[in-house]
């Protein structure tokens, strides 16, 4: 039987990682001696509680004999660590002991999940970046619209705005994040207002390792602010969807086609899909063409195929966006009538059409893929 998993404590702006034996706030890692971690460690679990002197002593302590000045500077340490001067966290009480206060902690003890094996997704929420505060309600409002609108959709399985509001505020690490909610990957963005101007940028990260698998910027009119979030929506979700199906293919690396060749050539068409680079994508479509002459009704090369095509119009690549997106959704098309109901295939598709702008077929297909 596995051992089971230990919990991450969160208060005051702080990560207390009991199993890592990792203390972080936004900034990284804060260092503490291993008697004064065990000793934040059990100030946290009885958060509200006075604790004297003698039970700490014998809580940390638990085989050797020390003085009063060894938990003394234990305390010193963790108030140190914590930037706690005015004692607001660890506090003293007079003839009795020390305390955490309870509304300090900001969160339950919370153990580590298990990713699930299906796609798993948290919506962070966006970092405002005008310089007016009151600005926040358009990261606000576009975080629950993308949240809403992935939730939708069956196979992806998406983390609560609730949950996700727990990391607002925070640098994002993203390892932890991954490992706190059970998610395979993090969409995290920004909202910056300028004048009747706004800007909203997304990126699309896999937890476990960091890597950038989509970044896109929105701009538009605040006059529009509706339109714009829906706009922003759509695109989220037509391109993060392949992104996340890519690297799902990436990883399990199934659905062979008899030809081993041709096979071969769609594997290494992978890394120059997922690059997001103007160069990466003439290489991957060369590969994917070389590799449908081999087998043209392999449905994975055409999905791919027609993920480029659409990547030349989003990115401005292409002198002829339109012939672009027409090419993309031939391809999907094509795919999609070969593999009947298949998540990747349809899921391109669905970009296909968001791309176009047809964005009531766009969102019925992808709600449909997975």
């Amino acid at each position: 039987m596995s051992e089971p998993q230990q919990p991450i404590y969160r208060f005051a702006g702080f990560s207390l990682d009991a199993g890592a034996g990792l203390l972080r706030n936004g900034s990284g890692e804060i260092a503490l001696r291993p008697k004064s971690f065990a000793l934040l460690i059990y100030f946290v679990e009885n958060a509200g509680r006075v604790l004297s002197k003698d039970e700490l002593i014998a809580a940390i302590w638990t085989d050797v004999t020390v003085s009063d000045d060894s938990l003394t500077q234990c305390i010193t340490d963790i108030r140190r660590a914590l930037g706690d001067k005015e004692q607001k966290l660890i506090r003293t009480v007079p003839r009795r002991g020390y305390m955490l206060p309870g509304e300090a902690l900001l969160a339950a003890a919370r153990p580590m999940l298990q990713i699930p094996e299906k796609p798993s997704l948290v919506v962070l929420p966006f970092e405002n970046l005008s310089s007016d505060p009151e600005q926040s309600y358009l990261a606000y409002g576009t975080v629950e619209e993308i949240t809403a609108a992935l939730a939708r959709v069956r196979g992806l399985f998406v983390i609560s705005r609730n949950s996700a509001f727990a990391y607002r505020g925070q640098a994002p690490d993203l390892q932890q994040i991954g490992r706190e909610l059970g998610v395979r990957y993090v969409l995290e963005g920004s909202v910056r207002r300028h004048l009747d101007q706004v800007r909203i940028s997304a990126r699309l990260a896999e937890a476990e390792t960091g890597s950038l698998i989509w970044a896109e910027g929105f701009k538009g009119e605040i006059a529009d602010c509706f339109a714009l979030q829906d706009e922003v929506t759509a695109g989220v979700a037509g391109a993060i969807l392949p992104s996340i199906q890519l690297a799902e293919i990436e990883r399990a690396r199934r659905k062979r086609p008899g030809d081993l060749q041709t096979y071969d050539l769609v594997m290494r068409s992978l890394p120059h899909v997922r690059a997001l680079a103007r160069q990466d994508n003439a290489i991957a479509i060369e590969i994917l063409e070389k590799a449908l002459l081999g087998d043209p009704d392999y449905p994975l090369a055409l999905s791919l195929l027609s993920w480029c095509h659409a990547q030349r119009s989003i990115y401005n690549w292409s002198a002829e966006p339109i012939a672009e997106r027409r090419r993309a959704l031939e391809l999907a098309e094509r795919s999609t009538e070969l593999n009947g109901d298949d998540p990747f295939s349809l899921t391109v598709l669905g970009a296909a059409h968001a791309v176009s702008r047809n964005l009531v077929t766009a969102g019925a297909l992808l709600e449909k893929a997975c």
